[in-house]
């Protein structure tokens, strides 16, 4: 999986291409802890690109979202396709994912991922 931060007038962005599985939840994990530690509080999963997201792992997500909090920051979803989230939804994102899944157009100057497969 890649990920690749942009920072945008409303938060930063982690722009996530390919599958997800329990090693890229610790290299986003280790994305979060930098910008959380730089106070950059307001962040958004932009999903677009993520084709795929291992049941086990995804429930891991959870701990993301109150690493996030604890820090009282505010950590948004968007561009889920409707796989990848019922697979977050079985398991067991839905208190996350119901207020906080946006359209990626929702974050003004958010950048195009398409070419993060490539990279």
């Amino acid at each position: 999986m890649t990920i690749l931060p942009r920072e945008t007038e409303k938060a930063t962005v982690l722009l996530m291409a390919g599958s997800m599985g329990a090693r890229d939840l610790g290299q986003l994990h280790r994305h979060l802890v930098g910008l959380l530690t730089a106070r950059r509080t307001r962040i958004v999963l932009d999903f677009s690109d993520v084709d795929h997201v291992g049941y086990h792992d995804a429930a891991k997500l959870v701990r993301e979202f109150e690493l996030v909090h604890s820090y009282a920051g505010e950590m948004r979803v968007a561009g889920l396709s409707p796989y990848v989230r019922n697979i977050l939804l079985l398991a067991g994102l839905h208190g996350f994912l119901d207020t906080n899944t946006h359209d990626v157009g929702t974050y003004k100057g958010l950048a195009s991922s398409h070419n993060l497969r490539a990279s």
